[in-house]
């Protein structure tokens, strides 16, 4: 989201002054080298042909999410404190098992510094928390509203900066939800209505993104989190079986409904008035898995997409069925291929991409199996209610979304901008 973001703010924004980047710095590369890897990325293209000096509103803040006062420095603070006015919310840890201890630091307890700060800032006209439609993932029925999670934040607290438990006690602390980033997430929203109701604030919640429509080019996409490791193996025709019913909506969502719904969101916030955006497709917009399969498939052989002969997908709900045929369609041409490869001097790669794809699997398998009704009311009120000039700049209608072309260009756009094929591009 932090790309798309940014690249949209300066864009379409052009009052803003600066946007305050914070970037934590790692060992081998400063928060400015990191920075500068976003702004070289294809993202900014259309930004510096319209005006390559916009980049420079852009201003590294070194910092952590995890860290009191978030690592800033107090020159830092006070540059937040005296300049900025609104707050979007972006960081966090998105590995779905990531160890309890680091979820919470970055997911609650940053969210939290992010709230200590806001009440600081002098002119705060909005505080955007992005958070995710599965927070709530124990519920078959999700309105646009924060649950109360009846769990003892303090106590947990204190737990979990020292204790990261192991599997058991992990999995009993969760309850129903399936991973510790659904559960953070979670929290994190009841931190924001417990200690940041009276401040200006929106929470938006988006299902699985997926690649842009349109903005900042099609099919632009940054990273492999969702459905993308999925799509992109059955689009190259190393993933054949898929565990879940391909009757299931596939609650996807573009990257740009999702930058343009944070960035309206922010404009409306009033202080006192917390509101929730569900952003998802499934009520107002539904895909099945099913369908897009389908168009997965024209897709691949529309573009020569495939590595390995005849991509297509099974879905079955049957653990025996897809242990079998996983083995049948996945596994034996994956070791052939392998053989075949170091008899010829090759390096064997098909067993290692197996192995990938059956830990993807692991994770994604609760959202496959499962679905849900997210009420979006809130989200298509705040676009119905916008001026014919601003749906156009900032779009955000669910049901304005394409999906033959959409998920045509997010397979297309799996293989160019992350498998790096340079000579593929999205015939129109």
């Amino acid at each position: 989201i932090l790309q798309g973001l940014i690249e949209k703010l300066l864009y379409s924004c052009v009052g803003i002054e600066n946007i305050y980047v914070l970037i934590r710095e790692k060992e081998e590369e400063s928060a400015d080298q990191r920075l500068k890897k976003i702004i070289d990325s294809s993202a900014f293209d259309r930004v510096k042909k319209q005006d390559i000096n916009v980049l420079n509103k852009i201003v590294t803040v070194p910092g952590n999410i995890s860290e009191k006062n978030l690592g800033l420095t107090t020159e830092h603070l006070k540059i937040i404190q005296e300049k900025v006015s609104v707050v979007f919310h972006v960081a966090a840890t998105v590995k779905f098992n990531e160890e309890l201890s680091k979820a919470m630091a970055v997911n609650v307890n940053g969210t939290l510094e992010i709230i200590s700060l806001c009440r600081r800032i002098n002119k705060l006209e909005a505080l955007i928390q992005v958070s995710t439609a599965f927070s709530n993932s124990d519920r078959k029925h999700i309105e646009e509203i924060v649950y109360c999670n009846n769990v003892d934040f303090e106590g947990l607290k204190s737990l979990t900066d020292f204790w990261s438990g192991d599997e058991d006690d992990v999995k009993r602390l969760l309850g129903k939800k399936p991973n510790t980033y659904t559960y953070t997430k979670a929290l994190a929203e009841e931190y924001v209505m417990k200690y940041g109701k009276d401040l200006p604030i929106a929470i938006i919640r988006p299902s699985i993104i997926i690649s842009a429509i349109k903005e900042p080019s099609q099919g632009w996409i940054d990273s492999w989190n969702g459905s993308t490791g999925t799509f992109g193996g059955m689009s190259s025709g190393v993933m054949k079986v898929m565990f879940g019913s391909g009757s299931n909506v596939a609650d996807l969502v573009p990257l740009d409904i999702v930058v343009n719904l944070i960035i309206v969101a922010a404009t409306k916030c009033k202080r006192s008035s917390l509101k929730v955006y569900n952003c998802c497709t499934g009520t107002s917009n539904p895909i099945t898995y099913s369908r897009a399969e389908v168009i997965i498939r024209r897709a691949t052989y529309k573009y020569s997409l495939n590595q390995l002969p005849f991509p297509f997908m099974v879905f079955t709900n049957s653990r025996l069925v897809y242990t079998l045929l996983r083995f049948i369609l996945q596994i034996v041409p994956a070791f052939l291929i392998d053989l075949w490869s170091l008899f010829n001097g090759k390096k064997a790669i098909q067993m290692k991409i197996q192995h990938r794809i059956t830990r993807t699997l692991d994770l994604m398998k609760f959202f496959m199996i499962n679905e849900w009704h997210f009420e979006d009311s809130n989200t298509r009120e705040l676009f119905e209610n916008m001026s014919e000039e601003d749906k156009n700049v900032f779009n955000f209608d669910l049901k304005s979304i394409d999906w033959d072309s959409c998920i045509e260009n997010y397979v297309v756009g799996i293989h160019k901008y992350l498998l790096k094929k340079s000579n593929i591009s999205i015939k129109i």
